[in-house]
């Protein structure tokens, strides 16, 4: 309807899984890379698990259109199928016909077939949707699948694209044998808040838009909010809102037509995600297996806010931010304290003070290498992880206590470690003071965020959150997963003009 109006050639924002509209980010490009390394290099079992809507079918058929002519692929859709049906369907697409339909025939005959492309240089590939409703049945038969091989390679390569569940399932005790024969596995994550405005841009130039800022900035950053970064909740937003710009007769979205569109579809700002516990960080083993994680992003809603611009409010806040740090430590003290009106006793704030000030020092039991291969304006220790140490020990020698704020930093500091949990005997990790320098960061835009804390709990932030709005700023939650069992809800001030307000609430915290 709208597609004249704007200059578009087709519709820029279905929701079916066009490969033309294929968006890559690191995540998905290392997705991509795993499922084509895995087939052509005959790895056997893929799996690529991810939330609804986070463009997992448009990754499969992307996989498709770029697999070689000597890549034959068979696409399954439809999982609510038996496995002799199973079987009997991928027979079907590879152009076998069964002589009988029993599973030992079917088998036999697929296993010729395989044997036949082996010794044309040909690989077989069986690529799984919606794998998660799969039957233990089924599953427990592909594995037999598996099990085609020679003594070099494996004759089937079998791909398994799923939600989270999936996941679930093959942590199962009866499915161990299946988990076990997984070469790759790989997560999907809802894209962050600042893809978004290139992920519009993507679809927009494939259907041939020339123009510029057809999604207003403020437009795109509600956008964000409103569908958590799952691409097919961006799509369905965009095309409400370009529908309501084009009943309007203007050019552009604004962000009062994107936020219609989110009361109109009764949007959450629920993360798509499950709750992590907070429990002991243990050392694991080297040979982990390959997962992709991505930090996933939410915003607190505005609720109307305005800036502050009485005098007095900077300390005031300062004195709410740095009570917060303290209960990074503990943030059932810091609950307490804010409902009996800011009072910060000079007991917990010595504690804040200690926080901050302890990783200038280096911690006794933790030894550090005497060369420092970062040179900053301010200290970085250089920690080498020792036999029987845990990155929970590591946190409390460096830092006086178990501060979820300093776990947060660490992972952003170490982007080699892809969970905390993954760490051995020998490796080096950088610890961060909690400064100025670490706690305030410069945007795209020139504008300032400072970091305020870290919780467990997306409950517990949120009510952090809702205290600072009510002070008048606007403030941003993003969750940071630091470990495969704990999920980090940074809480963040956001907009802060310049580098100088930024560090002037900073300074009215150390003050007060």
């Amino acid at each position: 309807m709208y597609n004249s109006h704007f200059g578009f050639s087709e519709s820029p924002f279905n929701v079916t899984p066009d490969p033309r509209f294929f968006y890559t980010n690191r995540v998905y490009r290392e997705a991509f890379s795993a499922l084509r390394y895995g087939i052509e290099a005959k790895k056997g079992f893929i799996v690529i698990t991810g939330e609804v809507g986070t463009g997992k079918t448009t990754l499969l058929r992307k996989l498709m259109r770029t697999l070689g002519e000597t890549v034959h692929s068979v696409f399954v859709f439809n999982t609510l199928l038996s496995f002799p049906e199973l079987l009997q369907l991928i027979l079907h697409d590879l152009g076998l016909t069964p002589r009988e339909p029993s599973k030992v025939t079917m088998i036999q005959e697929l296993n010729d077939y395989l044997i036949q492309q082996l010794k044309q240089g040909h690989v077989v590939s069986v690529l799984i949707d919606e794998a998660q409703n799969l039957s233990d049945e089924a599953l427990e038969g592909l594995r037999l699948l598996s099990n085609l091989e020679t003594d070099q390679e494996k004759l089937l390569q079998i791909v398994l694209m799923g939600q989270p569940e999936l996941k679930a399932r093959l942590d199962q005790p009866a499915l161990r044998q299946l988990k076990q024969r997984v070469a790759f596995q790989c997560q999907l994550a809802p894209i962050e808040d600042e893809e978004t405005g290139p992920y519009i841009d993507l679809r927009l130039r494939a259907v041939g838009y020339t123009g510029k800022d057809l999604f207003q900035p403020d437009a795109v950053r509600q956008i964000a909010f409103y569908s958590q970064g799952i691409p097919r909740v961006i799509n369905t937003i965009c095309d409400n809102a370009l529908l309501n710009a084009y009943a309007e007769s203007k050019q552009f979205v604004s962000a009062p037509m994107v936020r219609e569109v989110g009361l109109d579809l009764r949007l959450r700002p629920d993360v798509p995600i499950t709750e992590a516990k907070t429990t002991a960080m243990a050392l694991i083993s080297k040979s982990a297996p390959l997962a992709l994680r991505r930090t996933l992003s939410k915003q607190v809603p505005p609720l109307k806010l305005r800036r502050m611009v009485r005098a007095g409010v900077g300390t005031a806040l300062g004195c709410l931010l740095f009570a917060v740090l303290v209960s990074a430590i503990d943030p059932h003290d810091f609950l307490r304290l804010a409902a009996d009106r800011l009072e910060v006793s000079k007991h917990n704030l010595n504690q804040w003070v200690a926080l901050v000030a302890r990783p200038q020092a280096v911690p006794e039991k933790v030894p550090v290498k005497a060369e420092r291969a970062v040179e900053t304006p301010w200290k970085l220790q250089r920690v080498l992880i020792q036999h029987g140490s845990t990155i929970s020990k590591i946190v409390s020698d460096a830092y006086g206590a178990h501060s979820f704020l300093a776990l947060d930093i660490i992972k952003e500091f170490n982007p080699q470690i892809e969970n905390l949990n993954w760490v051995f005997p020998g490796q080096e990790i950088l610890l961060p003071p909690l400064t100025h320098e670490t706690m305030l960061r410069r945007q795209a835009d020139g504008s300032y965020r400072l970091i305020a804390a870290s919780f467990s709990s997306e409950t517990e932030a949120d009510e952090y959150a809702r205290l600072l709005s009510h002070a008048g700023y606007h403030i941003v939650i993003t969750a940071k997963r630091v470990s495969d069992d704990l999920l980090l809800h940074r809480v963040e001030i956001d907009g802060l003009n310049n580098f100088e307000e930024a560090n002037q609430i900073w300074n009215a915290g150390l003050r007060n």
